[in-house]
């Protein structure tokens, strides 16, 4: 039973509906240049500087998916923003062994704006009417900065949810 609950999956449904609940209640009245941060994309990018690539698009499809059903839009357009944006993020951070904090911030951040792109996008094809034009060029990088910002919270937090130990290197005796 013990083993059982130390399951990702056990971890991850838990804190993500905290996030999302944050994210439906608090975020919307925290403003940063008339944008609202959004935690629930950071935590999934993290995702991706935590555990890699894979697991990041898995955990950014499931909290997006709880995230849609919890919301009025369409059943998977932040399941496909989350699961790209923890995948992007997975992948560019391949580029290093383990990357410096601040490195780790970068593709936190660049996985975040990725992430928040997709989601007009995938609402024009939707037809939702989702494209916010000039907007996008003040949304964006407040998304990517508040990613960043947060992942120095974030990739510990999705490190345990993923149930991932921090790697440890041994120096080889002879």
């Amino acid at each position: 039973m013990d083993a059982l609950l130390r399951r990702p999956t056990f971890r991850v449904v838990p804190v993500a509906l905290m996030l999302i609940a944050l994210q439906r209640v608090v975020m919307p009245n925290m403003r940063l240049w008339g944008v609202v941060p959004q935690i629930v994309l950071a935590l999934c990018a993290a995702s991706g500087v935590a555990g890699g690539p894979d697991r990041a698009a898995w955990f950014g499809f499931v909290v997006g998916l709880m995230f849609d059903l919890g919301t009025g839009s369409p059943l998977g357009q932040h399941a496909l923003a989350y699961g790209l944006a923890g995948y992007v993020s997975g992948v560019v951070n391949v580029v290093a062994v383990d990357p410096h904090w601040w490195l780790s911030m970068a593709f936190v951040a660049l996985g975040g704006a990725v992430g928040e792109l997709t989601v007009p996008i995938v609402s024009t094809f939707v037809s939702d009417g989702g494209w916010h034009g000039q907007r996008l060029s003040t949304i964006l990088p407040v998304i990517a900065i508040t990613c960043g910002v947060l992942s120095v919270l974030f990739i510990p937090l999705s490190r345990w949810c993923l149930a991932i130990r921090k790697k440890t290197w041994k120096a080889i005796n002879r």
